[in-house]
């Protein structure tokens, strides 16, 4: 929610009375009574405050698709040699959103360190791009495990969060150099085991909960509203070859107030105190990710009065964090380690859906709508998010005005009602086969995509080279590579 300076009406008095002279026309002569000065309210400074939330374009709409982000490629043609629908991920956008995201909580005194929430797209070209820009990663399955390995993530640089790790994976991990954020007790005695056989200390963080706000997370690590993070901070210092390194905390997703990360780095600094007490010498402070994308929530997800993020919307929270860390240097070592894990807030924004305009309908009491070629099973998100869509200009069609635009349902090619894109998407009138585009999908919507009716489109990489394919359109047949059906009910052999 916005921090909005509220300032004090200093013109109005308690009668204010308009009269028109005759023949003056419209014009009234305003007579301001007189304020005992007993009576007059103070005089308050005026202040300036930054207003993330709140900023629209001056047409009070979303900005037309970007050229420069499509790194000036025509999306018909893309179409054309890949494929509708299609992804399109911008590499430079990419580059610059992680840029972005870590010199926002760059300050002095301060190691800052990002960790990338695989999870949120783990296509390997795009976890490529970011380890290349110095990110670490952020895992929570051996899946992920071994991709980033497979990437050439070293150990030291890989987090391992998670309320479920198997013994086999924590081995791996811990002999690897990973960081370990303890979830639970029974994981704690698993790693207690493994780390009396490593040759050197096992590496972890304790991963903390307590409850703030509407909806707390209570799900994950060990509660510090009662004795579970304290007694969880007494094994670890009790056992000789277990290494407190990392305090850790994940509030939730998609987070508006900047004041939940103050009261997380809050309650953080009162844990490393007491575990320097029990002789435990934690360097690493880790605030999880749920930083916001530009993306635009649905009314029911957000604010009173909608919100929107400028470029700077990051900085409010670096404020609380690090304003807040610096002060506590003496607790993490002197030079403590801010460990960061975005996902969405550095892959949404770079990611594009193409597709293609496949029928036009008049909807009684909805209007215009149009059905495309792709789908929510594509764009799993549209359930929160009202993603921007655009029908990119064409040379040969001069592009309608903003005020001949109309409101537009946007319909998936699915076989169930709710396949619905986006409702009231302000376009033009749009023919059929005319390319539509749709914003800010570069997160979960890869890793939560599913084959269902449709098979999943090619994923095309623009990148200074020109586009390049990273992943390829499926077939039907690769939705079934994994299937056998019994010879005694096969009509015909099936994957031999």
């Amino acid at each position: 929610m916005a921090d909005i300076e509220q300032f004090e009406d200093l013109t109005t008095s308690d009668s204010a009375q308009g009269t028109a002279e005759p023949g003056g026309g419209d014009a009234p002569t305003i007579e301001l009574e007189a304020v005992p000065e007993n009576k007059r309210s103070p005089y308050v400074r005026p202040a300036l405050s930054p207003l993330p939330f709140f900023t629209v374009n001056k047409q009070g709409l979303p900005e037309l698709t970007s050229r420069s982000e499509l790194n000036g490629e025509d999306v018909r043609k893309l179409l054309n040699k890949f494929g509708s629908p299609l992804y399109l991920v911008s590499e430079d956008r990419l580059r610059k959103d992680f840029r972005a995201f870590q010199q926002a909580f760059t300050s002095p005194g301060i190691e800052t360190r990002v960790a990338y929430s695989v999870k949120t797209n783990y296509l390997p070209a795009i976890c490529s791009i970011i380890f290349d820009e110095g990110g670490w990663a952020e895992i929570v399955s051996g899946m992920e495990y071994g991709l980033v390995k497979a990437l050439g993530v070293p150990g030291r640089e890989i987090i391992f969060n998670g309320p479920h790790k198997t013994y086999d994976e924590l081995q791996t991990a811990l002999a690897d150099g990973c960081i370990v954020n303890v979830d639970n007790f029974d994981e704690l005695s698993m790693i207690e085991e493994i780390a009396s056989e490593l040759s050197s200390p096992a590496r972890l963080g304790i991963r903390i909960n307590f409850r703030y706000g509407l909806s707390p997370w209570t799900k994950f690590g060990f509660s510090d509203d009662n004795e579970e993070c304290q007694q969880a901070l007494e094994r670890i210092a009790r056992h000789p070859n277990l290494r407190l390194d990392l305090l850790h905390n994940h509030s939730g997703t998609f987070q508006l107030l900047h004041e939940v990360y103050e009261n997380s780095i809050t309650r953080l600094i009162d844990v490393a105190k007491r575990a320097r007490e029990l002789g435990l010498a934690p360097t690493m402070v880790d605030v999880g990710g749920g930083f916001p994308s530009v993306n635009t929530l649905k009314p029911v997800f957000d604010v009173p009065g909608g919100s929107t993020r400028d470029e700077g919307h990051l900085f409010r929270y670096a404020q609380v964090i690090c304003g807040k860390l610096q002060r506590a240097r003496d607790l993490f070592g002197g030079r403590p380690t801010l460990v960061l894990e975005p996902g969405r807030a550095v892959v949404d924004a770079c990611t594009k859906l193409a597709c293609t305009v496949v029928a036009r309908k008049e909807i009684e009491g909805q209007g215009p709508s149009v059905i495309v070629d792709a789908g929510v099973n594509l764009v799993p998100t549209a359930c929160y998010y009202d993603h921007g869509v655009q029908r990119p200009p064409a040379e040969s069609r001069e592009e309608a005005p903003v005020e001949f635009r109309r409101p537009t349902n946007v319909f998936g090619p699915l076989c169930m009602q709710s396949d619905q894109l986006r409702e009231r998407a302000l376009l033009p009138e749009v023919d059929i086969g005319d390319p539509l585009v749709i914003d800010n999908v570069g997160a979960y919507c890869h890793t939560q995509s599913s084959q269902f009716i449709q098979s999943r489109p090619a994923t095309v990489l623009l990148g200074p080279e020109g586009p390049e394919l990273i992943r390829r359109r499926e077939t039907w047949e690769d939705i079934f590579a994994l299937d056998r059906v019994p010879e005694r009910i096969a009509r015909n052999p099936f994957n031999k």
